[in-house]
């Protein structure tokens, strides 16, 4: 599985009312933790397939950062209906992470 790659704001907010759930990865191209995260991140979707998995570049959509708060990169943020549940900034938590989606789940 891979992220989509996200490209405008605007595309990013239709992701969030086609999908129930979906996981956005938040990445600067000068981070070098991003790439661990993201190969971490492709692991960890394999356990939930029903999520829907997005990658932004953040230099590619600046605007993504002051609507969302977002101070640093690698940033993860899980929405559940279009409504931010969960958010983990460079060193992530898979477990916090995993019980969160598993939540929304009801497993």
């Amino acid at each position: 599985m891979t992220f989509e790659q996200v490209t405008s704001f605007e595309q990013m907010l239709g992701r969030l009312e086609e999908h129930t759930q979906v996981i956005v990865l938040l990445k600067s191209r000068s981070c070098s933790v991003c790439e661990a995260v993201e190969t971490q991140a492709l692991e960890f979707s394999a356990a939930f397939p029903d999520v829907h998995f997005a990658g932004v570049q953040l230099e590619d959509v600046p605007e993504i950062r002051g609507q969302w708060t977002v101070f640093s990169a690698p940033t993860i943020l899980f929405f559940y209906h279009g409504k931010e549940v969960w958010r983990g900034s460079r060193f992530i938590s898979w477990d916090e992470l995993g019980a969160a989606v598993e939540r929304t789940l009801g497993r």
